[in-house]
Protein backbone atom coordinates (compact mmCIF):
# COMPACT_ATOMS: atom_id res chain seq x y z
CA UNK A 1 0.00 0.00 0.00
CA UNK A 2 1.09 3.43 -0.37
CA UNK A 3 1.12 6.29 2.66
CA UNK A 4 -1.79 7.55 1.16
CA UNK A 5 -3.74 4.58 0.78
CA UNK A 6 -2.70 3.98 4.52
CA UNK A 7 -3.93 7.08 6.48
CA UNK A 8 -6.64 7.30 4.03
CA UNK A 9 -7.54 3.10 5.58
CA UNK A 10 -6.91 4.50 9.15
CA UNK A 11 -9.12 7.40 9.20
CA UNK A 12 -12.27 5.18 7.70
CA UNK A 13 -11.16 2.74 10.59
CA UNK A 14 -10.16 -0.41 8.28
CA UNK A 15 -6.83 -2.13 8.67
CA UNK A 16 -3.91 -1.41 6.25
CA UNK A 17 -0.90 -3.69 5.52
CA UNK A 18 0.76 -1.54 8.73
CA UNK A 19 -0.11 1.66 10.83
CA UNK A 20 1.02 4.72 8.94
CA UNK A 21 2.64 7.74 10.23
CA UNK A 22 3.14 11.37 10.21
CA UNK A 23 3.44 14.35 12.25
CA UNK A 24 2.74 17.92 12.27
CA UNK A 25 5.56 19.97 12.85
CA UNK A 26 9.24 18.48 11.85
CA UNK A 27 11.62 20.26 13.30
CA UNK A 28 14.98 21.26 11.20
CA UNK A 29 17.11 20.63 13.62
CA UNK A 30 15.85 16.81 13.93
CA UNK A 31 15.05 16.11 10.69
CA UNK A 32 18.70 16.91 9.66
CA UNK A 33 20.44 15.18 12.41
CA UNK A 34 18.31 12.24 11.18
CA UNK A 35 19.36 12.19 7.44
CA UNK A 36 20.95 15.18 6.05
CA UNK A 37 18.09 16.99 4.90
CA UNK A 38 15.97 20.39 5.83
CA UNK A 39 13.84 19.81 3.20
CA UNK A 40 10.18 18.02 4.89
CA UNK A 41 9.41 16.61 1.14
CA UNK A 42 13.30 14.92 0.99
CA UNK A 43 12.47 14.07 4.44
CA UNK A 44 9.17 12.15 4.77
CA UNK A 45 10.43 10.09 0.98
CA UNK A 46 13.93 8.80 3.36
CA UNK A 47 12.18 8.05 6.71
CA UNK A 48 9.59 6.80 4.69
CA UNK A 49 6.82 8.76 6.76
CA UNK A 50 2.95 8.02 4.92
CA UNK A 51 1.96 11.58 5.05
CA UNK A 52 2.91 15.15 5.43
CA UNK A 53 0.87 18.03 7.06
CA UNK A 54 1.05 21.52 5.16
CA UNK A 55 0.25 25.19 6.30
CA UNK A 56 -1.04 27.92 4.32
CA UNK A 57 1.57 30.49 2.54
CA UNK A 58 1.52 34.32 3.82
CA UNK A 59 3.84 37.36 3.29
CA UNK A 60 5.34 38.14 6.25
CA UNK A 61 6.49 41.38 7.27
CA UNK A 62 10.00 41.45 9.21
CA UNK A 63 10.33 43.61 11.90
CA UNK A 64 13.26 42.56 13.46
CA UNK A 65 15.88 40.20 12.15
CA UNK A 66 17.31 37.63 14.19
CA UNK A 67 19.84 34.33 13.04
CA UNK A 68 18.64 32.26 10.64
CA UNK A 69 15.10 33.40 11.10
CA UNK A 70 14.96 31.74 14.45
CA UNK A 71 14.48 34.62 16.70
CA UNK A 72 12.89 36.97 14.01
CA UNK A 73 9.94 39.39 14.50
CA UNK A 74 7.18 39.46 12.07
CA UNK A 75 4.11 41.07 11.24
CA UNK A 76 1.84 38.51 9.71
CA UNK A 77 -0.82 39.07 7.46
CA UNK A 78 -3.44 39.42 9.72
CA UNK A 79 -1.94 41.90 11.68
CA UNK A 80 -0.29 39.58 14.55
CA UNK A 81 3.34 40.22 15.42
CA UNK A 82 5.29 37.28 16.21
CA UNK A 83 8.59 36.35 17.55
CA UNK A 84 9.68 32.81 15.49
CA UNK A 85 10.82 30.42 18.49
CA UNK A 86 12.86 27.44 16.77
CA UNK A 87 9.64 26.53 14.32
CA UNK A 88 6.61 28.12 16.30
CA UNK A 89 5.86 31.95 15.56
CA UNK A 90 4.62 33.26 19.31
CA UNK A 91 2.27 36.11 19.27
CA UNK A 92 4.10 39.18 20.87
CA UNK A 93 1.21 41.94 19.94
CA UNK A 94 -2.12 42.13 19.02
CA UNK A 95 -4.10 43.63 15.92
CA UNK A 96 -7.70 43.89 18.02
CA UNK A 97 -8.64 45.02 21.44
CA UNK A 98 -12.56 45.79 20.85
CA UNK A 99 -15.29 46.00 18.06
CA UNK A 100 -14.50 49.11 16.74
CA UNK A 101 -11.32 47.95 15.69
CA UNK A 102 -12.30 45.95 13.33
CA UNK A 103 -14.18 48.58 11.59
CA UNK A 104 -10.51 49.53 9.68
CA UNK A 105 -9.71 45.56 9.80
CA UNK A 106 -8.28 44.02 6.47
CA UNK A 107 -9.05 39.83 6.48
CA UNK A 108 -6.13 38.18 4.09
CA UNK A 109 -7.50 36.96 0.89
CA UNK A 110 -8.24 33.05 1.28
CA UNK A 111 -7.96 32.65 -2.20
CA UNK A 112 -4.56 34.39 -3.00
CA UNK A 113 -2.81 32.49 -5.34
CA UNK A 114 0.78 32.59 -3.10
CA UNK A 115 -1.70 31.26 -0.30
CA UNK A 116 -1.29 27.41 -1.98
CA UNK A 117 2.25 27.14 -3.45
CA UNK A 118 3.70 25.35 -0.32
CA UNK A 119 0.08 22.46 -0.39
CA UNK A 120 0.63 22.50 -4.82
CA UNK A 121 4.68 22.10 -4.43
CA UNK A 122 3.99 18.96 -1.91
CA UNK A 123 1.24 17.15 -4.09
CA UNK A 124 3.14 17.23 -6.99
CA UNK A 125 6.24 16.20 -5.52
CA UNK A 126 4.15 13.05 -3.91
CA UNK A 127 1.98 12.46 -6.40
CA UNK A 128 -0.33 10.39 -4.79
CA UNK A 129 2.40 8.23 -2.97
CA UNK A 130 1.87 10.13 0.42
CA UNK A 131 -0.78 11.83 1.51
CA UNK A 132 -0.85 15.47 2.11
CA UNK A 133 -3.15 16.97 4.68
CA UNK A 134 -3.78 20.45 4.59
CA UNK A 135 -3.69 22.31 8.29
CA UNK A 136 -6.56 24.90 8.76
CA UNK A 137 -7.62 26.85 12.11
CA UNK A 138 -10.86 26.37 13.53
CA UNK A 139 -12.41 29.38 15.26
CA UNK A 140 -10.37 29.38 18.89
CA UNK A 141 -7.03 29.79 17.65
CA UNK A 142 -7.44 32.88 15.20
CA UNK A 143 -9.89 35.28 17.78
CA UNK A 144 -6.83 34.22 20.11
CA UNK A 145 -4.17 35.40 18.24
CA UNK A 146 -6.39 38.61 17.04
CA UNK A 147 -7.07 39.85 20.93
CA UNK A 148 -4.04 38.01 22.70
CA UNK A 149 -4.80 35.16 24.58
CA UNK A 150 -6.16 37.08 28.27
CA UNK A 151 -8.78 39.60 26.21
CA UNK A 152 -9.72 36.19 24.33
CA UNK A 153 -10.31 34.29 27.52
CA UNK A 154 -12.00 37.39 28.59
CA UNK A 155 -14.25 38.44 25.77
CA UNK A 156 -16.19 34.79 26.78
CA UNK A 157 -17.55 37.15 29.61
CA UNK A 158 -17.27 41.17 28.74
CA UNK A 159 -17.66 40.91 24.67
CA UNK A 160 -19.55 38.16 23.39
CA UNK A 161 -20.50 40.43 20.11
CA UNK A 162 -16.75 40.84 19.10
CA UNK A 163 -15.88 37.30 20.34
CA UNK A 164 -18.86 35.76 18.01
CA UNK A 165 -17.80 38.38 15.18
CA UNK A 166 -14.25 36.90 15.15
CA UNK A 167 -15.44 32.99 14.95
CA UNK A 168 -18.05 34.20 12.27
CA UNK A 169 -14.90 35.77 10.51
CA UNK A 170 -12.26 32.55 11.18
CA UNK A 171 -15.14 30.33 9.96
CA UNK A 172 -15.76 31.78 6.76
CA UNK A 173 -12.10 32.46 6.07
CA UNK A 174 -11.16 28.85 6.40
CA UNK A 175 -14.60 26.91 5.33
CA UNK A 176 -13.19 28.77 1.64
CA UNK A 177 -9.56 27.41 2.51
CA UNK A 178 -11.33 23.89 2.50
CA UNK A 179 -12.98 24.50 -0.55
CA UNK A 180 -9.46 25.89 -2.48
CA UNK A 181 -7.61 22.98 -0.76
CA UNK A 182 -10.27 20.76 -2.15
CA UNK A 183 -10.17 22.36 -5.58
CA UNK A 184 -6.52 21.42 -5.38
CA UNK A 185 -6.39 17.26 -4.32
CA UNK A 186 -6.13 17.83 -0.97
CA UNK A 187 -8.34 14.93 0.83
CA UNK A 188 -7.59 15.62 4.83
CA UNK A 189 -7.33 18.43 6.96
CA UNK A 190 -6.67 19.14 10.37
CA UNK A 191 -8.07 21.53 12.46
CA UNK A 192 -4.91 22.53 15.43
CA UNK A 193 -6.54 24.72 17.73
CA UNK A 194 -5.55 23.67 21.41
CA UNK A 195 -8.85 24.06 23.75
CA UNK A 196 -7.45 22.42 27.25
CA UNK A 197 -4.44 22.17 29.19
CA UNK A 198 -3.50 19.29 31.25
CA UNK A 199 -5.88 19.64 33.40
CA UNK A 200 -9.22 21.06 31.66
CA UNK A 201 -10.80 23.23 28.89
CA UNK A 202 -9.31 26.41 28.62
CA UNK A 203 -13.30 27.56 29.14
CA UNK A 204 -15.85 25.76 31.05
CA UNK A 205 -17.36 23.08 29.00
CA UNK A 206 -20.40 24.66 28.94
CA UNK A 207 -19.01 27.73 27.24
CA UNK A 208 -17.58 25.40 24.48
CA UNK A 209 -20.91 23.78 23.31
CA UNK A 210 -22.56 27.40 23.53
CA UNK A 211 -20.02 29.36 22.01
CA UNK A 212 -17.06 27.56 20.20
CA UNK A 213 -18.92 24.23 19.36
CA UNK A 214 -21.59 25.65 17.00
CA UNK A 215 -18.67 27.51 14.71
CA UNK A 216 -16.77 24.74 15.25
CA UNK A 217 -19.20 21.99 13.85
CA UNK A 218 -19.94 24.10 10.86
CA UNK A 219 -16.67 24.21 10.00
CA UNK A 220 -16.20 20.55 10.24
CA UNK A 221 -19.70 20.15 8.29
CA UNK A 222 -18.44 22.16 5.28
CA UNK A 223 -15.71 20.16 5.02
CA UNK A 224 -17.34 16.69 5.01
CA UNK A 225 -19.88 18.27 2.35
CA UNK A 226 -16.80 18.08 0.03
CA UNK A 227 -16.01 14.65 1.11
CA UNK A 228 -12.92 15.59 3.08
CA UNK A 229 -11.85 13.46 5.88
CA UNK A 230 -11.36 16.16 9.10
CA UNK A 231 -9.08 15.04 12.05
CA UNK A 232 -8.91 17.47 15.23
CA UNK A 233 -5.78 18.41 17.19
CA UNK A 234 -5.66 19.64 20.43
CA UNK A 235 -3.50 19.28 23.96
CA UNK A 236 -5.16 18.40 27.17
CA UNK A 237 -8.15 17.18 29.10
CA UNK A 238 -10.49 16.88 26.50
CA UNK A 239 -12.82 14.16 28.43
CA UNK A 240 -15.47 16.34 28.94
CA UNK A 241 -16.15 17.60 25.56
CA UNK A 242 -14.91 14.26 23.71
CA UNK A 243 -18.71 13.15 22.71
CA UNK A 244 -19.42 16.89 21.53
CA UNK A 245 -16.09 16.77 19.28
CA UNK A 246 -16.93 13.03 18.02
CA UNK A 247 -21.12 14.77 17.51
CA UNK A 248 -19.49 17.59 15.35
CA UNK A 249 -18.64 14.94 12.46
CA UNK A 250 -14.63 14.50 12.95
CA UNK A 251 -13.07 11.36 11.31
CA UNK A 252 -10.16 11.47 13.81
CA UNK A 253 -8.72 12.54 17.56
CA UNK A 254 -5.57 13.91 18.06
CA UNK A 255 -2.86 12.89 20.19
CA UNK A 256 -4.90 11.46 23.13
CA UNK A 257 -2.84 13.11 25.66
CA UNK A 258 -1.52 11.06 28.37
CA UNK A 259 -0.23 13.97 30.23
CA UNK A 260 -3.89 15.42 29.89
CA UNK A 261 -5.19 12.40 31.70
CA UNK A 262 -6.44 11.01 28.11
CA UNK A 263 -6.85 7.12 27.70
CA UNK A 264 -6.51 5.80 24.43
CA UNK A 265 -7.51 2.26 25.64
CA UNK A 266 -10.54 3.75 26.73
CA UNK A 267 -11.81 5.98 24.43
CA UNK A 268 -10.98 3.50 21.39
CA UNK A 269 -13.06 0.89 24.08
CA UNK A 270 -15.78 3.49 23.66
CA UNK A 271 -15.15 5.65 20.27
CA UNK A 272 -13.46 3.12 18.20
CA UNK A 273 -16.45 2.56 16.19
CA UNK A 274 -16.77 5.86 15.40
CA UNK A 275 -13.62 7.66 15.01
CA UNK A 276 -10.35 6.71 14.72
CA UNK A 277 -7.18 8.17 16.70
CA UNK A 278 -4.03 9.80 16.44
CA UNK A 279 -1.09 9.87 18.55
CA UNK A 280 -0.05 9.43 21.31
CA UNK A 281 4.34 8.80 22.12
CA UNK A 282 5.22 11.28 24.52
CA UNK A 283 7.05 14.23 23.28
CA UNK A 284 8.19 15.62 26.84
CA UNK A 285 9.88 12.99 27.84
CA UNK A 286 10.00 9.48 26.27
CA UNK A 287 11.05 10.71 22.38
CA UNK A 288 13.03 13.23 24.45
CA UNK A 289 15.80 11.87 27.00
CA UNK A 290 14.57 8.20 27.75
CA UNK A 291 16.44 5.29 26.93
CA UNK A 292 15.35 3.50 23.29
CA UNK A 293 13.60 0.51 25.55
CA UNK A 294 11.27 2.66 26.54
CA UNK A 295 10.69 4.13 23.79
CA UNK A 296 10.09 0.48 22.72
CA UNK A 297 7.54 0.15 25.29
CA UNK A 298 5.66 3.11 24.86
CA UNK A 299 5.26 2.36 20.93
CA UNK A 300 4.19 -1.05 21.58
CA UNK A 301 1.52 0.33 23.85
CA UNK A 302 0.37 2.68 21.58
CA UNK A 303 -0.06 0.19 18.81
CA UNK A 304 -1.38 -2.76 21.71
CA UNK A 305 -4.51 0.54 22.30
CA UNK A 306 -5.54 2.40 19.71
CA UNK A 307 -4.34 -0.25 16.87
CA UNK A 308 -6.41 -2.74 17.11
CA UNK A 309 -9.19 -3.02 14.51
CA UNK A 310 -7.39 -0.76 12.32
CA UNK A 311 -7.89 3.31 12.98
CA UNK A 312 -4.82 4.43 14.67
CA UNK A 313 -2.12 6.85 12.74
CA UNK A 314 0.52 6.56 15.29
CA UNK A 315 2.91 9.39 16.04
CA UNK A 316 4.15 11.66 18.78
CA UNK A 317 1.87 13.34 21.49
CA UNK A 318 2.50 16.27 19.53
CA UNK A 319 4.77 17.30 17.33
CA UNK A 320 8.78 16.71 16.41
CA UNK A 321 9.76 19.68 18.22
CA UNK A 322 13.20 20.91 18.41
CA UNK A 323 13.79 18.84 21.65
CA UNK A 324 13.09 15.54 20.46
CA UNK A 325 16.24 13.05 20.40
CA UNK A 326 16.88 11.87 16.91
CA UNK A 327 18.02 8.36 17.87
CA UNK A 328 14.59 7.90 19.90
CA UNK A 329 12.53 9.32 17.18
CA UNK A 330 14.54 7.03 14.49
CA UNK A 331 14.02 4.04 16.68
CA UNK A 332 10.46 4.69 16.56
CA UNK A 333 9.95 4.98 13.02
CA UNK A 334 11.71 1.59 13.05
CA UNK A 335 9.72 0.06 15.86
CA UNK A 336 6.58 1.07 14.73
CA UNK A 337 7.15 -0.82 11.13
CA UNK A 338 8.35 -3.81 12.95
CA UNK A 339 5.10 -4.03 15.51
CA UNK A 340 3.05 -2.39 13.39
CA UNK A 341 2.13 -4.91 10.78
CA UNK A 342 -1.56 -5.84 10.85
CA UNK A 343 -2.52 -7.95 12.14
CA UNK A 344 -0.96 -6.76 15.22
CA UNK A 345 0.54 -9.78 17.30
CA UNK A 346 -1.46 -8.50 20.43
CA UNK A 347 0.00 -10.82 22.49
CA UNK A 348 4.01 -9.81 21.80
CA UNK A 349 2.75 -5.97 21.88
CA UNK A 350 1.32 -6.81 25.72
CA UNK A 351 5.04 -8.33 26.56
CA UNK A 352 6.94 -5.38 25.26
CA UNK A 353 4.80 -2.76 26.30
CA UNK A 354 4.93 -4.55 30.36
CA UNK A 355 8.95 -4.25 29.79
CA UNK A 356 9.43 -8.17 28.46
Amino acid sequence: MTGRERILAALNRREPDHVPTLEWVLATNVIDAMYGTKDPIEFARLADLDGLAVSLDYKNEILEEGKDGSGDVIRNEWGIVCKIHEEYPVPIRYPLEDISDLEDFVIPDPDADYRYDKIKKTLKAFNGERLVIGRVRDVVSQPRDLLGFENYLASFYTDEELLHRLMQISLDFSCRVCENLHDLGVEVIVVGDDIANNNNLLMSPQMFRETVLPYFTKLVQHAKSMNMKVIKHSDGDLNAVVKDLIGSGIDCLDPIDRRGHMDMAALKKAYGHRIAFKGNVDCVSTLVDQPLDAVRRETAKCLLEGGQGGGLIISSSNSIHAGIHPDNWKYFLEVRKELGQYPLDTDRLERIAQGG
